[in-house]
């Protein structure tokens, strides 16, 4: 079975199962791998899914996104070898419907999101009727203009408002369907906050707590008490309860400056208190785990919101820690480990995940000496007739002053490797990566 399409200029064969030449091919439409039924030219390396070379494509189109020139179906730029969709900001090198006048590109899958006019959409927060579509299947790359978080879901947008990016509008379907006006949650005066699509300008260099407070996107305000609620604790909830501290957690939605009890740092947005304790947390460290494991240390680490000892330097940034806020600290008899918060749980040297309460330490140490995340101090070591110092206190600190070179006169490349790196095996198998790690001597 054959295809003449619009893309290219040879007929497409139907492929019932894609096997080329073993090799993986992507698809020239959505430029996604091609897996089951396709179309293709072997000659030309050409392939389509089934179902983007049988898709119904017109080859103009009047498009609500760009509603003042006609689109024109195009199988690439013709200006680029790649091109960003003016909607989900997306690269691409594959389909588009191109204005040219203008410079607009839509990506296919963005150009047939299936969408409606959404009645009754207030003009106190955009002055332009707005679009619903109930499932953009996570195209659009962009965040909400109300919470400012990242799109999922059914999505309102603007259709007006584009190619600028300036004044590009769009959100949630949560967020567009909030309420106008409501009492404040959290506060007993309750008087009522009137939702803003921004929050209110004070006069030129005004020098008021609130407006060295940047933010962006919807705001519940009231002008009489000076408070303001965005979205996100509007959604968050009054009261919390988590796994990590005995008390319920109450959220204060106001903004003033506090150190946040559970990572030691300063914060100056809402945050959640817990009464009993006197504790200030922000909203993303009340659910800090217990226990967790990193790979810069052989033992579980466990966090503490304050420690019976002197400041010590954290083991990852060397920078002091201030052990009167949380910490994460090595529980092991006479390990004095202890790191900051935000370095412990950075993702370069966390995998994510918690380490449960009723862990097992044994097992722990058999993965340590698996992997050998920290060599002990090794006072000598032989290479071939040599026998040389050597002091290795931690697999990632810095190295000592001991290292080889090549000093052949016939070496163009300047050549030093330190001892400790002379012993690093050629693999590595590693808890935070699914696949054997290889050692390359230059990247």
């Amino acid at each position: 079975m054959e295809l003449q399409h619009f893309s290219h200029h040879h007929p497409l064969l139907f492929i019932q199962h894609q096997s080329v030449a073993d090799k993986a091919a992507l698809c020239f439409g959505c430029e996604e791998l091609v897996v089951g039924p396709s179309y293709g030219c072997n000659g030309c390396m050409y392939y389509l899914h089934k179902r983007c070379a049988e898709l119904e494509l017109t080859p103009h189109l009047n498009h609500p996104f760009h509603p003042h020139h006609l689109l024109t179906l195009l199988p690439k730029s013709a200006y680029h070898c790649t091109w960003k969709c003016d909607f989900c900001q997306r690269s691409s090198s594959g389909f588009v419907y191109h204005c040219g006048p203008c410079n607009f590109n839509l990506h296919i899958n963005c150009a047939l999101l299936q969408s409606s006019i959404a009645p009754n959409f207030p003009t106190s927060l955009h002055q332009h009727p707005l679009f619903f579509s109930q499932d953009h299947n996570d195209e659009v790359n962009r965040d909400c203009s109300g919470c400012m978080k990242p799109l999922f879901g059914p999505i309102y947008y603007c259709s007006d408002c584009y190619p600028s990016d300036k004044c590009f509008f769009i959100l949630h379907k949560q967020c567009a369907e909030v309420p106008l006006e409501i009492n404040h949650p959290y506060d007993r005066r309750k008087h009522p906050l009137a939702l803003l699509p921004k929050r209110p300008t004070h006069l030129h260099n005004c020098s008021c707590y609130l407006c060295k407070i940047k933010w962006e996107g919807f705001v519940y305000s009231c002008s009489f008490c000076k408070i303001e609620l965005p979205l996100d604790d509007f959604f968050s909830p009054q009261r919390i309860t988590t796994a990590n501290h005995e008390h319920s957690w109450t959220l204060l939605s106001r903004q003033r400056s506090f150190v946040c009890d559970f990572c030691g740092t300063t914060g100056d947005c809402s945050h959640y208190i817990c009464a009993i304790c006197d504790l200030l947390v922000h909203k993303n460290c009340i659910s800090l785990p217990r226990n967790i494991l990193i790979t810069r240390h052989h033992h579980v680490i466990s966090h503490s919101y304050s420690l019976q000892q002197q400041d010590e330097l954290c083991r990852i940034c060397y920078e002091e820690v201030d052990t009167r806020y949380g910490s994460y600290h090595c529980p092991a008899s006479g390990c004095n480990y202890i790191a900051h918060v935000h370095c412990a749980t950075d993702k370069a040297v966390w995998d994510g995940k918690s380490i449960p309460e009723d862990y097992d330490e044994r097992s722990m140490e058999a993965l340590d000496e698996s992997i050998n995340w920290i060599t002990d101090v090794v006072p000598k070591k032989s290479f071939g007739e040599n026998t040389v110092a050597v002091e290795i206190k931690h697999a990632y600190h810095d190295h000592n002053g001991f290292s080889y070179k090549c000093n052949d006169g016939d070496c163009r490349q300047f050549f030093e490797c330190d001892i400790r790196c002379t012993l690093l095996s050629n693999t590595l198998e590693h808890p935070s990566h699914e696949h054997s790690l290889f050692l390359i001597h230059n990247f």
